[in-house]
């Protein structure tokens, strides 16, 4: 699999042309295109509209693969949660007075019903849950945030770019700093450049004390709160307390309410076209079972009470009636081609 011939954006027009991309041959059925879906998340995120296949990020460092069998929650897309999160976003920014909207990932996560407000107090959790049952260890909670922010800012973010490639928003990261007034009140204030310079140099030399490459290390070595602890105390030096950072939405409300009106009755489309889909496919699978059921039971009734004049019958002499193996998969394909829409 040549992963290197992907690039962030690519829209490939179905299966078949990532199989020629990646360089590989393309076999058929459907096991075979989820164990290749499978691979892919490993080194790339990607979302799918019908039978299109868009890469929106190319991962530096390859994933561990997951075994979908453990968690059959995680899918190989985040296609279908993308157009929740867009139609909620889009929602909210109908409310607002201005063009922009500024909030943390986490509060965007809880603003989206992806988490409880629970969630947001991690040093809470950490004390309040173990007293509670102890089999929550250290490892269990951090592990459970580690996997939980992994795939909710994959899903936050397909659903941010699908939104930004249409002209709905322009979104940044926007850095904050936190320094004491002479009352020792606590000021937020947008850092300026040599703050956005100090940020990341103290970023730097703490992974540099740390002895770790990247910041996905620090998260699978479960070293987030070290990491910002030894952030926080080379900002001091400089005067501030701490920084964190914010998502800011830039929109225009009417190209919104107009997107808005139109989602609406593709979203309408998009479920009626996929429960005919599924519908036709439990057809094509209780076809496939009755014509084995009938195809296995008459075999027995020729083989066992149909006599010929002389010796007795094979199964090759039996003239019935019975599908291809793969029947099945080729009519779910068919339904992929025919049926879904964009």
């Amino acid at each position: 699999m040549n992963i290197s011939n992907l690039t962030s954006g690519l829209v490939l027009k179905n299966y078949k042309e990532l199989c020629n991309t990646l360089e590989i041959k393309m076999k058929p059925g459907t096991d075979s295109r989820k164990a290749l879906f499978k691979d892919l998340e490993c080194y790339c995120a990607y979302t799918k509209q019908g039978q299109k296949i868009i890469i929106t990020e190319i991962f530096l460092e390859p994933l561990e693969k997951i075994d979908h069998r453990k968690d059959l929650d995680k899918e190989g897309n985040n296609s279908k949660y993308v157009e929740h999160v867009k139609v909620l976003i889009l929602n909210k920014l109908l409310e607002l007075d201005g063009k922009m909207y500024r909030l943390s990932k986490n509060h965007l996560f809880e603003f989206l019903g992806m988490v409880n407000p629970f969630y947001l107090h991690k040093d809470e959790v950490k004390k309040i849950l173990p007293k509670k049952d102890s089999r929550f260890g250290k490892y269990e909670i951090n592990h459970h945030y580690q996997r939980v922010n992994d795939r909710l800012t994959r899903i936050l973010f397909d659903s941010l770019n699908s939104l930004k490639r249409k002209f709905l928003i322009k979104y940044r990261e926007v850095d904050i700093v936190v320094k004491l007034d002479e009352y020792g009140t606590k000021i937020h204030t947008d850092a300026n450049i040599d703050e956005i310079s100090l940020i990341n140099s103290a970023k730097y030399n703490a992974l540099v004390e740390m002895k770790l490459n990247s910041m996905m290390q620090v998260i699978f070595k479960f070293k987030t709160e070290e990491f910002y602890r030894r952030v926080n105390k080379i900002l001091n030096d400089d005067g501030i307390e701490y920084a964190y950072s914010h998502i800011e939405l830039i929109f225009t409300k009417k190209d919104v309410l107009l997107e808005l009106s139109t989602m609406e009755q593709q979203y309408h489309r998009k479920e009626l076209n996929n429960k005919v889909i599924d519908t036709i496919n439990q057809n094509a699978r209780d076809i496939y079972y009755k014509n084995e059921k009938e195809y296995n039971e008459g075999l027995m009734d020729f083989l066992l009470n149909d006599k010929p004049a002389i010796g007795v019958w094979s199964a090759e002499q039996f003239k019935g009636f019975r599908h291809k193996f793969d029947y099945i998969d080729i009519q779910l394909e068919l339904a992929e081609y025919l049926l879904r829409i964009e």
